[in-house]
């Protein structure tokens, strides 16, 4: 019997007594979860306390993975842990050599997917802020943050840089929704497709081997 393919998902979820983005990115990187189960994955699912740096360090160190998903904060040279210190940054990226590593976060993309294309596998994320939205403008945001590790899973053969376009296509879908079809005659609506917009703007190109394939 061949190995199960694995995942370490990481997703921080800071407290505050209104909604703030990690707790709703952290709900997304849920639905991510359940789908790689679903297809027959070993899920390692580093959350909230568990989202620490010297956790996931470890876990590298002693688990052979093949996908490295992070949801939550982030800078242009760091992922931030749950603690807001340095999850992954230059220091310790060999930890995520010959790995597909997807990020949903502001930043990362910027100098850390730069200097990671050269121990990677691939590295695709966002090089500047993104908007995670509110109530039912959330739910777009998710679509395309999660569209392209989702059509890597569950498309044959999709590589990185296809799955990068899928999120781009996304991005277009709702963004063309909101202003024609649901937004002719809603402030709010074509305000947000220019939120949406500014997030496709922000997802930086495919550092690595642009034909990697789950």
């Amino acid at each position: 019997m061949s190995k199960a393919k694995t995942v370490l998902l990481v997703r921080t979820c800071l407290p505050s007594p209104t909604p703030n983005a990690t707790q709703v990115s952290y709900q997304w990187a849920e639905a991510v979860k359940q789908q790689f189960e679903a297809n027959g994955w070993r899920v390692h699912d580093l959350a909230v306390k568990d989202a620490l740096q010297k956790k996931v360090e470890v876990l590298l160190q002693q688990s052979e993975t093949d996908v490295f998903l992070f949801y939550g904060h982030g800078l242009p040279d760091q992922m931030v842990d749950q603690d807001g210190i340095v999850l992954i940054d230059e220091a310790n990226l060999q930890l995520l050599k010959n790995q597909i590593v997807y990020v949903v976060a502001c930043w990362t993309a910027k100098d850390l997917g730069v200097v990671a294309a050269s121990t990677v596998r691939c590295y695709l994320g966002y090089d500047k802020e993104i908007n995670v939205g509110f109530g039912l403008y959330a739910e777009y945001v998710e679509k395309c943050v999660n569209k392209g590790i989702l059509a890597m899973l569950g498309t044959p053969n999709c590589t990185i840089e296809q799955a990068r376009q899928h999120i781009i296509n996304e991005y277009n879908h709702w963004i063309d929704h909101l202003t024609f079809s649901a937004g002719v005659f809603n402030p709010l609506n074509r305000y947000f497709a220019a939120v949406l917009r500014q997030n496709r703007d922000a997802l930086a190109q495919v550092f690595g081997d642009e034909k990697t394939t789950i």
